[in-house]
């Protein structure tokens, strides 16, 4: 490998649902992060690779930042400190269509102690300026970064500028990854994060903070057909029954938006299968 090329991590750090998730796959121009209008999306790290003639970028998305003081909260909030250590430089993705509130000023105050390099990026400059109410006091954040970037990631606008920025800021040295992988995610954390999205989309507000998947198996017979078998777990039983619906509806409905996305991203035909079943801890063991 050529000692001219360039590796590192960059952290995507920002509120939920300010495009994190979204800005990472078209980054990698790939689906690795699952993206929904829901708080808690976002539950690990997830680690999106882009790979270029100049090098290889790791990004690394996070939760968003939540004032709540609950187990997952909390431990969603630690999850995003941990990835902002030992980094080559953060992205700190901003909205312009919600006011700078609580959260965005923590966010801020954390980021101005860090000595990492930073590159403020204004998101969701697609949408009319009627929309975008607070255009001017998310410009005009000063978290100390070294260059402010407007862009839509729903829409790859101006994502070269963004991507030619962290290569100036990235060191000489040895890709992390091989270069045709796109995430270090594995294929049953891929499929449960799937799954867990199609669920999200579907059900109600109080829902998101309840629901887990467990993959119990995952396997493509003689046939070519891949059978998947997965359990959603929720933290009460009022809550499962709105999972299963009324005479099993939502669950169908769940299951056949998950299997008709990974037909489409695998060119499998599948057969996935869903469980419901309550556990009130599973929560305390995420944390």
């Amino acid at each position: 490998m050529s000692l001219s090329k360039k590796s590192g991590f960059v952290t995507l750090v920002g509120r939920s649902n300010v495009g994190k998730s979204t800005l990472l796959n078209a980054l990698v121009g790939s689906k690795v992060a699952i993206v929904t209008p829901k708080p808690q999306t976002t539950r690990r790290p997830v680690r999106g690779i882009l790979n270029d003639p100049r090098g290889q970028i790791v990004f690394v998305d996070t939760p968003g930042f939540f004032l709540k003081t609950d187990p997952l909260s909390r431990r969603l909030n630690e999850i995003a400190r941990e990835q902002t250590e030992g980094i080559e430089a953060i992205v700190y993705v901003a909205d312009p269509t919600r006011a700078i509130g609580p959260e965005e000023e923590a966010i801020q105050k954390r980021l101005r102690a860090l000595s990492v390099p930073i590159i403020l990026v204004v998101n969701k400059c697609d949408l009319p300026p009627e929309s975008r109410p607070f255009m001017k006091p998310v410009r005009d954040i000063d978290v100390g970064q070294k260059t402010t970037i407007e862009l839509s990631a729903l829409k790859h606008g101006d994502l070269n500028r963004l991507v030619d920025a962290l290569f100036g800021l990235l060191p000489e040295g040895e890709l992390y990854y091989p270069e045709e992988q796109l995430t270090d995610m594995t294929k049953t954390e891929w499929v449960a994060e799937l799954i867990r999205e199609k669920a999200l989309m579907r059900l109600k507000q109080e829902l998101p903070y309840t629901v887990n998947v467990e993959i119990l198996s995952d396997e493509t017979q003689a046939s070519g057909l891949r059978k998947i078998e997965a359990r959603l777990w929720t933290t009460e039983e009022r809550y499962k029954r709105m999972v299963i619906g009324a005479g099993g509806s939502m669950i169908k409905l769940i299951g056949s938006d998950a299997r008709k996305e990974l037909e489409a991203a695998t060119g499998q035909k599948v057969y996935l299968e869903l469980e419901v079943d309550v556990d009130r801890d599973w929560q305390k063991r995420f944390v």
